[in-house]
């Protein structure tokens, strides 16, 4: 499918992705896309050299689906961030097949002496001193999240209780957001407690840490582009609807994100003929529980059910799109770049974020509002209970290098967001480093 040349463009430099403006904007077209665009022939692209991980597929700590879901594409962001120790990159010789003969799809550097490398090592020294209590931590909030899910889910179900019903939907949207901190770490089974949502930790694998950590807010964002045509958040030409009256429809849409989830994630299994994966299954067997599990028929165990995943979608949605990443004075692809040819990566995303002022510091809000979202995305592999103990340091390096680390209230983003969806002028001056 060609470009929609209406659509908005990249001030970053990037190529207009291939297969954006399909109809079904699923997280295997992204990838296809994606391939299409990196062009390196089943390869992993990591800076200007190609590898071969098709011997290592199976022995990545991480997890095999990394790699597999990664094939044929261009993955230094993700290399960069997702590596902390120093091994991975101790075995890259071994696998190296050749040099590539063309540059980079992404505008995104990683200098040596820049401000991403300069971060991560004083990271990588620093979090070996973090105890690790505060990922033990994290793990007792996540499981005691689903217990009392589980129990609520049961109590609304056999006494018809929409109090009940509230409780377990709220709870199931704080479960989805703190497993969300689970997958991108190597495959563990906290991860699956995301499944619960109707939404795929798989499918979100890609979308969320694939596509939107590693490109937030431009043009090759997924999280950007599978809103669209509803929510648009990239400055351009947007009729009254887009700009205006999402204010209104917005809430509503919120609330069908899971099911609509669920859809299309069938209808991809369907369209690239896969059988479902184990934990897809997992909503069933939950459905089941709650149904035996109560002296109630079959058909009000749904309406239990879809009233659950309803609630959790819109706490889901209400959460996630006010967390950090839409407000006027964020960086939105469209918007003036600071550099098209020396972009450090670690500062666009900076660029692209304001965290909260009310949740800083707090072990469980953080876990459970997609909090401390500036040093999230940039080690989205360090445990989120582990993330306030690196401040001292992102803000020494943010100091040293004039970059701002920007915050806000929760309500300053909830009301930016709503700006943001009205925006269609590019801002016209670039970030300037402060100095």
């Amino acid at each position: 499918m060609p470009p929609n040349t209406d659509g908005p463009k990249s001030s970053l430099g990037f190529k207009y992705p291939s297969l954006r403006d399909c109809h079904l904007k699923t997280c295997d077209n992204w990838l296809e896309g994606k391939r299409i665009d990196d062009n390196i022939n089943g390869l992993w692209r990591i800076h200007d050299k190609l590898y071969d991980f098709s011997d290592f597929i199976n022995l990545h700590p991480g997890g095999k689906d990394w790699l597999i879901l990664t094939k044929g594409t261009d993955i230094t962001e993700a290399f960069e961030c997702h590596h902390l120790n120093g091994k991975a990159e101790n075995l890259l010789g071994k696998y190296l097949k050749k040099s590539a003969n063309f540059p980079r799809q992404s505008p995104f550097t990683f200098q040596e002496n820049g401000f991403y490398r300069t971060l991560k090592k004083r990271v990588q020294n620093e979090i070996k001193n973090i105890p690790e209590s505060y990922s033990h931590k994290s793990k007792m909030i996540i499981d005691t999240i689903f217990v009392i899910f589980m129990i609520t889910s049961l109590l609304a179900n056999s006494q018809k209780s929409y109090f009940f019903g509230i409780i377990a939907g709220v709870s199931l949207n704080f479960l989805a957001i703190a497993a969300h901190n689970f997958f991108h770490q190597k495959d563990n089974f906290r991860m699956y407690y995301f499944d619960l949502t109707l939404m795929s930790s798989r499918d979100w694998r890609v979308s969320h840490a694939l596509s939107h950590h590693l490109f937030p807010n431009t043009i090759n964002d997924l999280e950007i582009s599978a809103l669209e045509p509803f929510l648009q958040y990239l400055p351009h030409q947007k009729n009254f609807v887009a700009r205006y009256l999402s204010w209104i429809y917005s809430p509503i849409f919120y609330t069908v994100v899971f099911t609509a989830s669920s859809i299309r994630m069938i209808v991809q299994l369907i369209k690239y003929k896969k059988l479902p994966r184990k934990e897809n299954f997992l909503p069933i067997l939950y459905f089941f529980l709650i149904y035996f599990g109560s002296n109630i028929t079959f058909m009000e165990t749904l309406k239990t059910f879809f009233f659950i995943q309803s609630v959790a979608s819109l706490f889901f949605g209400i959460i996630g799109i006010n967390a950090a990443h839409h407000h006027p004075d964020i960086f939105h692809d469209g918007d003036a770049s600071r550099s098209q040819t020396n972009l450090d990566w670690g500062i666009h995303q900076l660029d692209a974020v304001m965290d909260r002022k009310e949740i800083l510091g707090s072990h469980f809000w953080v876990l459970l509002s997609f909090g401390d979202h500036g040093l999230h995305h940039l080690f989205p592999t360090i445990d989120h209970g582990k993330l306030g103990k690196l401040y001292p340091i992102l803000q020494k390096t943010c100091k040293e290098f004039g970059v701002e680390l920007k915050l806000n209230t929760i309500w300053g983003l909830t009301f930016g967001q709503f700006k943001q969806l009205s925006r269609i002028e590019p801002n016209r001056k670039p970030l300037k480093t402060i100095l």
